[in-house]
């Protein structure tokens, strides 16, 4: 009788514990790929200069750059094109800008006389805004993997950047000498960890939880500049298409589409200067000179000329054999600040 009566009441508790248990649900990253395609990307090309830039019978390309521009940045461009990514002094790297439409015809009909000039334009139909920027990411891998694909490197910058180009070609030479097997399936860049997701509703990075469930990243790089190894690009383009898409461009690309990808990341953070005064600091100065590549100057195009000249006048100091400035120009023209977009 104890016996049973000891069975009922175990019998009994079990199913009072079944009816009050709680299953807690397990957040999943809504990012993560699916097994179908859901992130098409359908956009046709408005200007494509398309297999001029990368000559496939022309094996020297060793660095390819695509630098995310507003439409209105011309005089960004001009720079860029006039200092750290000239042909002249870089024969072996080429250099493309990715744009995206504007509803302004005058301002349309600029940029087509200005890839006129210089062939070095891709511009698709989507509206170039904040938060369209995920599109352009998704253009420049998609271009990549189909009209420049023999590259070694790709380096992905904004044009507010500008890039000590003499210590990035040695510092990728210098890792391309010391593999056995080449760089493969890497991210070069400096990597965010634990990054607070912004919850203020006023901010223009605001996220809702249902935007995003988390309160930090996974990992993902800055965006201001990063390195792909050249088997990459193709690979994160596919992965692309069945991540879902998110507007937070800088996460999406080098956080969710590369990790689909499986890619590696190694951390260049030292390299990098993002406050502009500090970078400005950093760049002039002999002491910290050779331990900046990439520095942050969203507001000043005379400073990234003045930064330029002083890396030219560094490197031919250290290097007096290697840079013939007597051959290279540059504008000194007084230019005013422009409001720069990505």
């Amino acid at each position: 009788m104890i016996l049973l009566f000891i069975a009922c009441f175990i019998h009994i508790y079990s199913i009072n514990s079944q009816n009050t248990s709680v299953t807690v649900p397990t957040i999943k990253n809504p990012y993560t790929p699916r097994d179908h395609i859901v992130n098409p990307h359908n956009f046709s090309y408005i200007l494509n200069p398309g297999y001029s830039i990368c000559n496939s019978s022309n094996p020297s390309v060793f660095v390819f750059i695509y630098v995310h521009s507003g439409p209105g940045n011309y005089q960004r461009r001009v720079v860029i094109r006039e200092t750290w990514a000239t042909r002249t002094l870089f024969p072996d790297i080429r250099l493309i800008f990715m744009i995206g439409k504007t509803l302004d015809k005058n301002l349309m009909k600029a940029i087509e006389y200005e890839n006129e000039i210089y062939r070095d334009i891709v511009q698709e139909d989507f509206i170039d805004s904040y938060k369209n920027l995920t599109y352009k990411g998704i253009m420049a891998l998609k271009w990549i993997s189909t009209y420049c694909s023999n590259t070694k490197y790709i380096l992905k910058v904004d044009d507010d950047i500008v890039v000590n180009t003499f210590t990035l070609l040695n510092h990728l030479k210098f890792l391309e000498k010391h593999s056995t097997n080449g760089q493969h399936n890497t991210i070069l860049c400096l990597v965010w960890t634990a990054m607070m997701v912004m919850r203020d509703s006023k901010s223009k990075w605001y996220l809702s939880k249902s935007d995003f469930p988390f309160d930090t990243f996974p990992p993902y790089c800055s965006g201001s500049a990063f390195i792909l190894t050249g088997d990459m690009p193709t690979k994160m383009y596919n992965a692309s298409l069945y991540v879902p898409f998110f507007w937070v461009d800088d996460y999406y690309i080098t956080g969710a589409v590369a990790s689909a990808a499986n890619a590696t990341y190694a951390q260049l953070g030292s390299l990098y200067t993002i406050p502009e005064q500090l970078a400005h600091t950093r760049f002039m100065s002999a002491k910290s000179f050779y331990t900046i590549m990439f520095g942050h100057f969203p507001t000043s195009l005379n400073n990234m000329r003045e930064i330029w000249k002083r890396i030219l006048t560094l490197q031919k100091y250290k290097f007096p054999n290697r840079v013939q400035l007597n051959s290279f120009s540059w504008d000194e023209t007084i230019h005013q600040p422009d409001k720069a977009t990505r």
